[in-house]
């Protein structure tokens, strides 16, 4: 089996009963930044790229014995926001992963489309683009 397949299967169990912005199934998000990346390892790091924050049972070290390797796992990780980290500290840690930086704006592009479908502020999200306009890109 694929890591990218492997990894479609793990984000769609570990977030089966969970739902995006719009209402609609959270697989869907992480398809949308899956489609919006290049390479295969950021296709993969999209797809896990919320397992960690948003499900149980997942950590680092569970991705690597799942054998996506230290490199994804890393970038998986940089992609989760630790509990009370503020919010433009995390998007600069996340950019900061050369691996998650597309992943990450691939991410605050479908949460800026997502908050746009129901009328909400995208003003964080388009902060956070800025941050790695200005700062992570050369």
């Amino acid at each position: 089996m694929s890591i990218f397949y492997r990894a479609a299967k793990i984000a769609e169990q570990a977030h089966a009963s969970q739902h995006d912005k719009t209402g609609g199934p959270y697989i869907d998000h992480c398809r949308r930044v899956v489609d919006a990346v290049e390479t295969i390892d950021q296709k993969v790091v999209a797809y896990l790229h919320d397992v960690l924050e948003k499900s149980e049972g997942w950590s680092r070290a569970k991705l690597e014995e799942a054998g996506f390797g230290p490199t994804i796992a890393a970038a998986v990780d940089a992609m989760t926001r630790r509990e009370g980290e503020d919010y433009f500290a995390f998007v600069r840690r996340a950019a900061s992963n050369p691996l998650a930086l597309p992943v990450k704006r691939a991410d605050l592009a479908d949460n800026i489309w997502q908050s746009k479908q129901i009328g909400a502020s995208t003003a964080k999200y388009e902060e956070a683009l800025r941050i790695l306009d200005d700062e992570f890109t050369k």
